[in-house]
């Protein structure tokens, strides 16, 4: 590897088929599908080096801003530095946690680059084993005589297509040896081997960039194990090993315990139950909401606000004509400053060991998002989409606004959209237990499929803004149409999450509870607000109660099980979403 400076820009080459690659060899193992071979496609990210963090949360190079998905695009591009925010409270918050793409706080250890890379070998390792032992039950069946020579070949076999996989210039001789195999692919695809054109010297205090050959035989297996192999298989022996310590982690990339929880809730939305005259009535919600978290034991791993933080955002006055006693631009950006800081102050009172994700919604940014809205967002609160891991799974941050009106800003959409299927191929290639999305609002209401003739149902009003000199139609309000998601963005979104196989969305924005379910399964799960609760006249008999409250939110992982339910295949079925665990939520309405 490389020996870098701080200011130099570390490229790292990785395959994006790597999961597919390597199931691919497997069956091609055991005879499942025919021999072919199908090139790999590649993809380059500059990454920056890590920059130290006053607080001691380490910045994950994996989680920097993707500058070009094409390889040609990348030649002549210039390092982007990570400023790290200045952080005012005793853990980091706001725009101090939520950068980089990422959410940063001592108790959500984010992987390194390193451990990244190691994971990935780790799990080749896993999944060589998990065949042999296939492999054994099957030799039992098949009644194979000698069952040394059977292992021997299958090892034989195993190691060849991992050298017919590098970029080893030497490797081609090896092929015409045996040219019966000549069309064995390889997994290295999951190896995170950096290709050979992007490195200048050998770091071999790095593993993660060994040479090819001195990592050939173990496979990502630990010590004990590969002793065990070099004792079965002394004539593989590799010259250098790998040595996974039994003590090695790698952040929350994988499960520290078999559950975990973390508390969902919407829609704080300073100021509108007095349409901005007033925010103490919601600041009082959130006090309350803050405290019932406190208590819980053990506390959750995280919360996430899931948007409209705030109620003020000038586009909403400037409609009106500015009619409700708010003069200009101005002066409603100087509420929304005020908002945003008593906001931040009143959730900064959540215990230090819980991180808190805040997104933004319609009332953030606008209902039509632009750039200056956006980064007046940004400006306070940190980066408007990022994901993290917790606990083996993969949350995945939107902001899904610009899924409704992208209009407005086209590049930031359309960028967020080519990082947001990047993400979801990140984390099924680190084999994530379970993949959570978190937006403001719901990519449908009822079904999957509704569209606006489909919605008949009507939110009145909210008691709140009744003024008894002038009283209110009853029948005048806020339309289920409104809420949902255009179609056309929708199945942008829905698509991916079933590709990928996404076990549940977060959302909130319709300011009552409704559940509801895809056709494959993922879960789409509207949370009640901390402000003024809407009634739906066309929503579906529901199971829990409405009001103001939070969700919390139980995850049971299933041991030692990742993510892909249907392995042999390499693709998630089409009314399953990923496997590795399963969830338990519940509305907890506010206490007095």
């Amino acid at each position: 590897m490389a020996t870098t400076s701080k200011s130099a820009p570390i490229m790292v080459h990785r395959r994006n088929d790597s999961k597919y690659a390597q199931i691919d060899l497997w069956n091609r193992i055991t005879g499942d599908t025919p021999l072919s071979s199908s090139p790999s496609t590649t993809k380059s990210f500059l990454l920056n080096d890590r920059h130290p963090l006053s607080h001691s949360v380490p910045v994950s190079p994996r989680h920097s801003e993707v500058l070009s998905p094409k390889i040609e695009d990348v030649k002549g591009a210039k390092e982007t530095e990570v400023v790290v925010p200045k952080n005012e409270h005793p853990v980091p918050r706001y725009a101090a946690a939520q950068y980089g793409r990422t959410l940063h706080h001592p108790k959500l250890n984010q992987p390194t680059l390193e451990q990244e890379a190691g994971h990935l070998m780790m799990l080749a390792g896993n999944r060589l084993l998990n065949y042999s032992a296939r492999e054994g039950n099957r030799e039992e069946h098949c009644g194979v005589d000698d069952k040394g020579q059977y292992h021997e070949d299958l090892v034989s076999k195993l190691s060849k297509a991992l050298l017919l996989g590098s970029s080893n210039g030497n490797l081609h001789e090896m092929s015409k040896d045996n040219s019966n195999d000549d069309n064995f692919s390889s997994p290295t695809s999951t190896l995170f081997f950096p290709d050979a054109t992007f490195l200048n010297e050998p770091d071999e205090s790095n593993p993660a960039h060994q040479n090819v050959d001195a990592f050939l035989g173990t496979c990502g297996l630990t010590s004990d194990e590969l002793q065990q192999h070099t004792q079965q298989f002394p004539e593989m022996a590799p010259l250098q090993t790998y040595d996974f310590s039994k003590n090695q982690t790698y952040g929350e990339l994988e499960p520290q315990t078999p559950s975990h929880s973390f508390v969902v809730c919407s829609d704080t939305q300073l100021g509108i139950s007095s349409k901005n005259r007033e925010w103490e009535t919601e600041l009082e919600y959130s006090r309350r909401a803050i405290r019932m978290i406190n208590a819980m034991d053990p506390p959750p791993r995280f919360v996430c606000v899931c948007g409209d933080l705030i109620d003020m955002e000038y586009t909403f006055e400037e409609r009106k004509g500015y009619k409700d006693g708010f003069g200009s631009k101005e002066e409603c950006d100087a509420v929304q400053d005020r908002q945003n800081e008593d906001f931040q102050e009143v959730w900064s009172h959540l215990r230090e060991d819980v991180a808190i994700c805040c997104l933004c919604g319609n009332h953030d940014v606008g209902n039509r998002p632009t750039p200056t809205s956006i980064q007046r967002y940004k400006d306070a609160f940190g980066d408007e989409y990022l994901a993290f891991w917790v606990n083996g799974t993969y949350n995945i941050v939107l902001n899904n606004v610009l899924f409704v009106d992208p209009s407005g800003a086209r590049e930031i959409f359309d960028k967020q959209l080519v990082w947001l299927e990047d993400r979801l191929k990140y984390a099924q290639e680190h084999d994530a237990k379970m993949i959570f999305v978190f937006g403001h609002h719901p990519w449908f209401l009822y079904d999957e499929n509704e569209t606006p003739e489909d919605l008949h149902g009507l939110s009145p009003y909210p008691e709140e803004w009744q003024d008894p000199s002038h009283p209110i139609d009853k029948d005048t309000g806020f339309f289920d149409a409104y809420f949902s998601i255009p179609k056309g963005y929708r199945d942008l979104a829905l698509a991916l999450f079933k590709k990928y196989g996404v076990n549940a969305s977060f959302c909130g924005h319709f300011h009552q509870n409704v559940i509801s379910k895809t056709k494959w399964g993922m879960d789409n799960i509207i949370t009640a607000p901390l402000s003024v609760v809407f009634e739906s006249s066309g929503k579906p008999q529901q199971h829990e109660e409405n009001g103001r409250g939070i969700r919390i939110v139980n995850v049971e992982l299933r041991p030692e099980q990742g993510g892909d339910l249907n392995a042999s295949r390499g693709r998630i079925p089409s009314k399953q979403v990923r496997s590795g665990g399963t969830i338990s939520h519940y509305f907890l309405p506010l206490q007095s």
